[in-house]
């Protein structure tokens, strides 16, 4: 019996992803990019596709909170497997962001087993945090949470000024 429960704990572990951060994206014109280009630099990267539900619902605060903070480097990637879909959909949503594209192979590899997905990769180039599931993108709390993350000079001052 113990035996079992040993080859099972071993089997779980093995599936668990890995906690070094490799993914490869492509833009529109077909560039691709990996993660390694961002070591020094925390980045989130936030997996949707037009097909969701929960991410077409979830996507215009999504792009409101990138819009509110430039200074996050955001990798947004649908795992649409035509561009002109996910193309569709932000225009329709009336959402400015750029089109990358990866295949849920290279979604598996940070840990995204589920859509919408968010992954915080730290500076290290590591996954730091993983988010499955829609988010409440104007929530105050969720993006402290990931401000403090994200931005190396936050994570030293209090989130509330003092008076």
């Amino acid at each position: 019996m113990i035996r079992w429960i040993t080859v099972l704990i071993i089997t779980l572990l093995a599936w668990t992803p890995a906690h070094t951060a490799e993914f490869k994206w492509m833009d529109e014109s077909g560039t691709t990019y990996t993660l390694d280009s961002l070591k020094g630099k925390p980045a989130l990267v936030h997996f949707w596709a037009s097909w969701c539900p929960s991410c077409r619902a979830e996507m215009p605060a999504f792009a409101q909170w990138v819009s509110n903070h430039p200074q996050i480097k955001t990798i947004s990637v649908t795992l649409d497997q035509k561009a002109a879909n996910a193309t569709a959909f932000l225009q329709e949503a009336g959402i400015d962001m750029p089109l990358l594209l990866t295949d849920e192979n290279q979604a598996r590899k940070l840990g995204a087993q589920a859509l919408p997905t968010t992954i915080i990769i730290d500076a290290d180039g590591e996954v730091s945090q993983l988010h499955r599931g829609p988010r409440d993108w104007s929530s105050k709390a969720y993006s402290d949470q990931l401000l403090k993350s994200l931005l190396p000079e936050a994570q030293n001052a209090p989130l509330h000024a003092q008076r």
